[in-house]
């Protein structure tokens, strides 16, 4: 069991629970405060072309391909920037 100390009334409790056993507030708050700001401005993951169920065949064929252009390009990018940085150092 790991314990932690809650910063809002300093005693020890279950580092596994959400809430404080003594004081019953948010054990991490600011750690998870913080988190959560970051997932609000963060982009997650690539920015790739949605496609709609309902689009039509043909189309969703077409934005397949472009979709997958993306990818290429991405990981050109990718490796570039890995070249780049390894010469750095």
């Amino acid at each position: 069991m790991k314990e932690i100390k809650c910063e809002h009334c300093g005693f020890w409790t279950n580092g596994n629970l959400v809430d404080c056993n003594y004081c019953g507030k948010r054990l991490n708050d600011r750690h998870l405060t913080e988190i959560e700001e970051r997932e609000q401005i963060e982009l997650r993951g690539m920015p790739l072309l949605k496609i709609d169920p309902d689009t039509p065949f043909i189309k969703k064929g077409f934005l397949r391909v472009l979709r997958f252009l993306q990818l290429i390009f991405f990981s050109i990018i990718s490796m570039i920037a890995a070249m780049a940085s390894s010469t750095v150092h």
